[in-house]
């Protein structure tokens, strides 16, 4: 029995992917406005699942100060060898700003990563987006989507930046290994 146990443990952790954890994604079981909970949140997404899986805004889950940095949390048990990773905001879920950038080792040797909030954001809620290439392995694309408010930044006003890198999915380019 418990060679068994320790088999289906360790099949899991190989299965496994990557995913955000903190803040905590849309209907991800930490998040406490889920109401379906998906247990594939580590799986790659299709194209027909982006952005943020086609899961609508939930309530915010953390309010973040503009100016200073937010931490974000990553878990999971196959980084791939790392990979390329970004940390992006969208007022409107179609223009994604970029606001931190992680080239080839995301997860690689960390999980945990400050991202700054510029000063000149502008204040509400946001989707905010971790998105990760992976180096090694399948060609995929990762996304979760966190709903967060942002504080102590401009009053209205517009937010730009870098876009978002999408890859490997649907027609946009694909990034070898």
């Amino acid at each position: 029995l418990m060679k068994s146990i320790i088999a289906l443990v360790l099949s899991s952790q190989v299965a496994a992917h990557m995913n955000m954890e903190i803040p905590a994604p849309r209907n991800y079981k930490g998040n406490p406005y889920v109401q379906n909970i998906d247990y594939d949140i580590d799986a790659p997404i299709t194209i027909g699942q982006f952005p943020c899986k086609n899961v609508a805004p939930l309530a915010s889950t953390a309010t973040v100060q503009a100016g200073s940095n937010f931490q974000v949390t990553l878990a999971g048990g196959a980084p791939h060898n790392g990979g390329n990773c970004e940390f992006s905001v969208s007022y409107d879920q179609k223009t994604w700003v970029v606001l931190k950038t992680v080239l080839g080792n995301c997860m690689v040797p960390q999980l945990v990563y400050d991202v700054p909030i510029p000063s000149n954001a502008p204040n509400g809620k946001v989707s905010f987006s971790w998105s990760w290439v992976n180096r090694s392995g399948n060609r995929e694309f990762y996304q979760n989507c966190a709903d967060i408010t942002i504080a102590g930044g401009q009053d209205g006003g517009s937010f730009t930046g870098p876009q978002m890198v999408v890859a490997n999915i649907g027609s946009y380019p694909t990034i070898e290994e």
